[in-house]
């Protein structure tokens, strides 16, 4: 689960937003900072690249219109800037969940379906930001895969708070097995988000498929196992 909230496009928007959050709106268009420019830059060189390992800050600064020596006012090097981006790209996302989570539950419905939708509409909305971080979680730099592992800790985390606190009428399991089975729905979310954005018809089916993965782990894990049928004994 890996979406950056301002970062992920390359064209800059009518309004620009920093990377931790949206702007203030103010009468004037305000211009990206140097900072988000490279982040921005980063994004999609990789997506290009397959790798932000196999870009150099010289391409960098080049690529966010920057002169080369300027990139060092807001980065030490490209691995600081991976690691910025997967830092700062997940907290909107993560916010935006469990907003959703709890609205859910107040408005009576389901709330994994709730939030896995919201989810995949935000995919859809921040294309490179996946493509970021599903092809790095694995990838050549351990810097990079160590940020990326703990971003999808944070959001097994998050969703095993959320079911604790808003679904009491689940005999959940101790807190352990539910963040394994949270982040096991984190990393399947994160590769389901691959699909969906490559195969526009199938979407609703991969959303689907997403929700019940999520519901049944959870629901499994939830209840005890049936006692098994006692075999009958052979006559004589």
């Amino acid at each position: 689960m890996c979406v950056p909230p301002n970062v992920q496009e390359h064209t800059v928007p009518a309004q620009a937003t920093s990377p931790s959050g949206p702007a203030t709106s103010t009468s004037r268009t305000a211009a990206p900072s140097g900072r988000e420019r490279l982040l921005r830059a980063a994004l999609k060189l990789s997506a290009q690249r397959r790798s932000i390992a196999n870009i150099g800050l010289r391409e960098l600064a080049r690529e966010a219109g920057l002169h080369h020596t300027a990139i060092y006012r807001h980065f030490k090097s490209v691995d600081d800037v991976a690691t910025t981006l997967v830092h700062t790209l997940s907290s909107q996302l993560r916010a935006d969940l469990r907003r959703t989570r709890r609205a859910a539950v107040e408005d009576g419905q389901d709330m994994i379906r709730a939030s896995t939708q919201r989810y995949f509409d935000y995919v859809l909305q921040h294309p490179q930001g996946v493509i970021f971080c599903a092809r790095e979680v694995h990838g050549a730099l351990p810097t990079l895969r160590q940020a990326l592992q703990a971003m999808l800790d944070d959001f097994a985390m998050d969703s095993a708070d959320d079911l604790a606190e808003l679904t009491p009428e689940l005999e959940l399991p101790d807190r352990e097995t539910v963040l394994v089975l949270t982040r096991l729905i984190a990393e399947h979310t994160l590769y389901a988000a691959m699909d969906y954005l490559e195969h526009p018809g199938q979407r609703a089916q991969i959303v689907n498929r997403a929700t019940l993965f999520s519901e049944w782990l959870i629901a499994g894990a939830s209840r005890p196992a049936a006692a098994p049928t006692p075999r009958s004994k052979p006559a004589g």
